[in-house]
């Protein structure tokens, strides 16, 4: 989830019948998705807001609305994507049809390992350094829409991308497109950005994040002894011969 998916849904909640967007029409009913494949409760009131969870990760629509499956994002600079793991790229790249499986993953192994090492600038990648236009829109729609690398395809796929603002929310600052749409809009503000943490590190869910990362075999190529770049600070905890820098990459939308 966006971060902004509450106050949204409030918006929506408190405009029911007077809001009207493209491919969704006048605003009639908003909903959060149950644990059942492919249904949602229906929010009556700003009271049942706690029903849209943010804790499954398996849910690529946040919300419903008037039956829509909608994918919540906020306006500006942000994530398409959270936390793509290497060892769950051979998967995904296998579950879409590309081809050359190896030769792209020994392409981003390069990159990543060039930057651990310095030899490059800049931790936000063109993704054209790694894939054609149809591949990255493949990747991109799978990733956002459809499923979830690690846990399947979602019970709660997207049909629609709603983006607005995090505070200062109006009919007029909310668009609603369908993949395609999104996809002309912004895929060329769509960075493969390569993010790091560390084991040992100060922050404790930056340390579990990164140490259970290491935990999975797949993901060794991407996990190093040597330290590049350094967190806040370190915990007295783990030794410094246990520190290691972990990568994970993100798609992230750059305005």
């Amino acid at each position: 989830m966006s971060g902004n998916e509450l106050e949204l849904t409030r918006f929506l909640i408190k405009h029911r019948g007077e809001i009207e967007f493209p491919h969704i029409g006048v605003v009639r009913e908003i909903g959060a998705p149950t644990r059942s494949e492919g249904a949602w409760v229906v929010i009556e009131s700003e009271d049942d807001i706690w029903k849209v969870q943010d804790n499954d990760a398996s849910k690529k629509a946040d919300i419903y609305i008037n039956g829509f499956g909608v994918s919540v994002k906020q306006s500006g600079g942000s994530f398409s994507f959270n936390r793509l793991q290497r060892a769950n790229i051979p998967d995904v790249f296998r579950d879409i049809g590309f081809s050359d499986i190896e030769g792209k993953l020994e392409n981003l192994d390069n990159v990543v390992d060039s930057f651990h090492n310095g030899l490059i600038n800049g931790r936000n990648r063109p993704w054209s350094d790694f894939f054609d236009p149809d591949d990255f829109y493949t990747l991109l729609r799978h990733l956002m829409m459809d499923c979830s690398p690690n846990l399947g395809p979602s019970p709660h796929p997207a049909d629609l991308v709603l983006e607005g603002p995090a505070n200062g929310i109006s009919e007029s600052n909310i668009e609603v497109y369908s993949f395609d749409e999104y996809f002309r809009k912004y895929s060329n503000k769509i960075k493969i950005a390569i993010r790091r943490q560390w084991i040992g590190q100060s922050s404790k869910s930056e340390h579990g994040r990164a140490t259970s990362l290491a935990r999975k075999p797949g993901n060794a190529n991407w996990i190093y002894d040597t330290i590049s770049g350094s967190p806040s600070g370190w915990r007295e905890d783990v030794p410094i011969y246990d520190r290691r820098t972990v990568y994970f990459l993100m798609l992230e939308k750059v305005v």
